[in-house]
């Protein structure tokens, strides 16, 4: 009882630790990369050995005189062979912390592609409109043909004929 409470208690400690250190989400993630990380090594080193043992077992079988069971050995160490080399894809702890890095990577990229085409969208609309200068892109700009003069010669020749007439004095009231 007492070495399981020495054991337990470094592991709650480091536990509780790493839930301080990363938050609870990020902890989690962390103790399934670190446990799938020790499981993927407990199964290479378990497959290690029995591809070790498999020949040793299959030649004392031969020796013995037993080659239904040197067979078998034999044929086990050529499925365990195969069996390894398709769980040598299964990623380790680093290359899943490396493609989750590249997938946030890609992600901020696909985020700015999107902004800038935005941005090209925004800015081919306002100066298809005229309310943006289709070569440096500024919005401080007047349409040709729509300035109004606050005073001309011509207006006052008008605005005195008015004058003149009695009407323009009965507009200005």
């Amino acid at each position: 009882m007492y070495i399981s409470l020495g054991l337990a208690m470094p592991l709650l400690g480091f536990i509780l630790f790493t839930i301080a250190s990363y938050g609870l989400r990020s902890a989690a993630e962390y103790f399934v990369i670190l446990i799938g990380g020790l499981l993927g090594a407990a199964f290479r080193l378990v497959l290690a050995v029995a591809l070790f043992a498999s020949p040793i077992m299959a030649f004392i079988c031969v020796m013995r005189g037993n080659y239904a069971s040197a067979a078998v050995w034999f044929v086990s160490g050529i499925v365990l062979y195969f069996v390894g080399q398709a769980f040598k894809t299964v990623p380790t702890a680093e290359e899943l912390q490396q493609k989750e890095l590249e997938r946030e990577r890609k992600r901020i990229e696909d985020e700015a592609q999107m902004e800038k085409w935005r941005e090209d969208d925004y800015k081919k609309r306002m100066v298809k409109a005229g309310l943006m200068c289709p070569y440096c892109y500024s919005e401080n700009v007047i349409q040709l043909g729509t300035t109004r003069k606050p005073y001309s010669v011509g207006r006052a020749r008008v605005w005195h004929a008015f004058g003149q007439c009695g009407v323009g004095r009965a507009l200005r009231l």
